[in-house]
Formats: structure tokens, sequence, C-alpha cells
């Protein structure tokens, strides 16, 4: 699971840069946070410890500005900043599939993907491929109980349903394998709950589909 998280760090697609832009931008901005806090308590503490000696130390005022500007403005201000990041995010990230997708249809087993490809007629286990440069509308559903798609370095995670059928859009911009893992806890074989996804040229994922609908044609004779 590690890796697969570390995936979402090397974005291979729009979806998945959008999401990562926006982990980037909460990580500066938190760790900015920390600092500015770290170096005021450093502050008053070497203030307090500079005021030590003979007279007792003086009963600090607190100042209202202060109060202000750290307690109320700057959270406000950090709020403001991730909620429009987040709101454009989710407008980045398509939520239908555009004209010209590829549709592919993934069931969750326990514990298996069954991928089918309904306008080329293909049905394969465990293995996705797609082509480079073009949106992939995968429509998900369960056989049994509730699984979770997740490719971290296409795009993000989507439940797949007993009842119903989500639909995730991906692409990828460079050809490559990448490793998906079911994300929801779903049985006793979980863990080796996997799919390969091979992103490929277009050349090449027409081939791939002309020589699985050949072994198809074959195997119906």
């Amino acid at each position: 699971m590690a890796l697969l998280a570390a995936g979402s760090l090397d974005p291979q697609g729009p979806a998945a840069k959008a999401m990562a832009d926006l982990w980037w931008l909460m990580l500066g901005l938190g760790v900015a946070v920390f600092a500015v806090f770290a170096v005021l308590l450093a502050v008053g503490l070497l203030r307090r410890r500079a005021g030590t000696g003979s007279e007792p130390p003086r009963q600090a005022q607190p100042s209202h500005r202060w109060i202000v500007v750290g307690g109320v403005v700057m959270p406000l201000a950090v709020l403001l900043v991730v909620f429009g990041a987040t709101v454009y995010t989710m407008r980045a990230v398509p939520g239908t599939a555009p004209p010209g997708a590829l549709v592919v249809e993934i069931v969750g087993h326990q514990w298996w993907w069954e991928v089918r490809y309904p306008d080329e007629g293909i049905t394969t286990a465990n293995e996705l491929h797609i082509p480079v440069g073009r949106p992939v509308a995968l429509e998900l559903t369960s056989a049994d109980v509730i699984h979770s798609f997740w490719v971290p370095a296409l795009g993000g995670k989507m439940d797949l349903l007993p009842d119903g059928t989500n639909t995730l859009v991906l692409q990828a911009d460079e050809p490559g394998e990448h490793l998906s893992h079911c994300a929801e806890f779903c049985g006793l074989q979980h863990a080796n709950h996997k799919l390969i996804v091979v992103a490929e040229p277009a050349e090449r994922f027409a081939s791939w589909v002309a020589d699985q609908q050949g072994r198809g044609q074959g195997a119906g004779e």
C-alpha cells in the first residue's frame, strides 16, 4: 500500500496531477503554519527565560493584535486558500465521460477483477489495458461486497457497489504499467486483490485489442 501511495506523488495523468498539486499545496501550507507557530513559541520561551532573575517577572499583558492575527486571520486565510484550491481541483477532475472516451466495465469479485470492453467484445481478468492520451470511462460495480478501485498514478479512488454503477474517468499521459489495489477491506484475501493497468500507445492498444478478439474467435470456433 505504501508503494501505491507513493505513486500518487508521481502523477501520470491530468486528474492525478490536479490531485497531486492540491496535496503539495496543503503540505506547504501545513509546514508554513507549523514553522510560524514554532518560531513564536521559541521566541516566547526565550523571552521568559531571559526575564528570570532576582526581580519577579512582570505579568505579561495579552495582545489583542496577536489574538486576532493568529487566531482568526491566519486560520481563515489558510482555510480559504485550501477551499478555493479544492473546488478548482474538483472541477478539473471529470465526473462524466467525455465524448470519444473508451468505455470499460470493471466488476469486483472476491478476490479478482473482471474487466470488460463492451464495444470491443473483450473480457480479461486482473489486467486493464488503456490507450495513452485517451480518456477512459471505467464503469465500476461489484458482484458481492463493496470494493474500491484505485490507481494513484492516474486518479482517485472510487467504490464498487453491488447495487449500482459508479463511473471513474482516467487518462494516462505516458506509457507504463501501474499497480492497482482494492482500497476497501473486502475479505480474507483482500491483500491479494490486485490489478495491473497497462497504458500503451494507441497503435499498440489497437494491436492488443485485435489479438484478444482473434483469440476469442478462435475459442468460439
